[in-house]
């Protein structure tokens, strides 16, 4: 049995986590989104028992048997390219039908996925995520989301002037965007943002697209808390000890980290929100407050891992996204 890896040609997280998959001993496909247009051919035929066959990677010799599939991790894959030689209305109809195809051979699989994409769908939106984590009873920020200026000045008001812009797309999709979006008042990052007097003046770009703004939470220190299967993984960010980190830890130079123990009742309420999107693996970040309460930000169901366990190898991370797709059965 074969575990697949759908993803994109240049993601460095995979190549570590394949290489753990082999040592166990696993065959491992790894399927690039970028080959699917014009690197594949496709052969499949709906029986009794659904769809078999699968596709061919013709760039690599690689084969996608759908019959011999145990697990998926569904790793980030980019939207599909249609082949160049095509006009505009070609390709437009060309990647919407790629689209379909590819997700149609792969959505029916019933194996083990991590996670399967209409989970990761519903589990990435960030307003949603806010609401659902107040009802498994973690504290959540105040919270606005407006193309108002007059309703970010009452915040602003209302908060003391301590408040953070965020992007409510993830942070890699706001990057690919953000070169050719142009509104003035969001300063061209992805990066949590302390808004200042100078932003407040200049608010008008906000009417452009809903923004989301927080109250900014006092810390005493952070924590990303990364749900493998059943397994919990905290990790303590030390960003009040960096000052590049403060505001953001991605900032961060030189921003200490632990392998952490979150009280009983937080780490599972962790686990009771992540269970209930059907996710297998998921990446959140937890603010520990100075008066120690612990506040929910946000939930990433295929975030980033492999520069904590390059930072801090203890947490094996890597070993433990190989170890849950290996012990996978149909």
């Amino acid at each position: 049995m074969d575990v697949l890896i759908v993803s994109r040609q240049f993601d460095p997280p995979v190549d570590f986590v394949l290489v753990a998959l082999e040592r166990l001993g696993e065959h491992v496909v790894r399927l690039n989104s970028e080959d699917f247009a014009e690197h594949s051919t496709t052969r499949l035929a709906l029986g009794g028992s659904g769809w078999s066959g699968g596709s061919t990677i013709t760039a690599s010799g690689r084969v996608i048997d759908l019959d011999h599939v145990k697990s998926v991790w569904w790793r980030r894959p980019q939207r599909f390219i249609a082949p160049n030689a095509l006009d505009e209305q070609q390709r437009r109809f060309a990647e919407v039908e790629l689209d379909h195809a590819f997700h149609g051979m792969l959505a029916g699989l019933s194996c083990y996925w991590m996670s399967h994409p209409n989970a990761l769908r519903a589990g990435r939106l960030k307003m949603e995520q806010l609401q659902r984590a107040r009802s498994f009873g973690l504290e959540v920020p105040r919270t606005i989301v407006t193309t108002d200026p007059g309703t970010v000045r009452a915040f602003w008001q209302e908060c003391r002037g301590m408040v953070v812009y965020k992007t409510l797309s993830t942070p890699t999709l706001a990057a690919e965007n953000l070169s050719s979006f142009s509104v003035e008042v969001l300063p061209r990052t992805t990066m949590t943002t302390r808004l200042t007097g100078a932003h407040l003046e200049k608010l008008d770009g906000v009417r452009t697209v809903p923004c989301l703004f927080q109250e900014y939470i006092p810390k005493r220190t952070e924590f990303r808390v990364t749900v493998v299967g059943e397994t919990l993984i905290a990790i303590e960010i030390d960003s009040q000890s960096d000052p590049t980190a403060m505001d953001d830890w991605r900032r961060g130079v030189r921003t200490p980290l632990r392998v952490a123990r979150l009280p009983d009742d937080v780490a599972e309420r962790c686990l009771s929100f992540v269970r209930s999107y059907n996710l297998n693996y998921s990446a959140m970040d937890l603010i520990l407050t100075p008066d120690g309460r612990y506040v929910f930000l946000e939930n990433n169901p295929n975030g980033q891992f492999q520069w904590l366990d390059e930072a801090l190898p203890e947490a094996r991370l890597v070993a433990s996204i190989a170890t849950h797709l290996s012990r996978a059965s149909n």
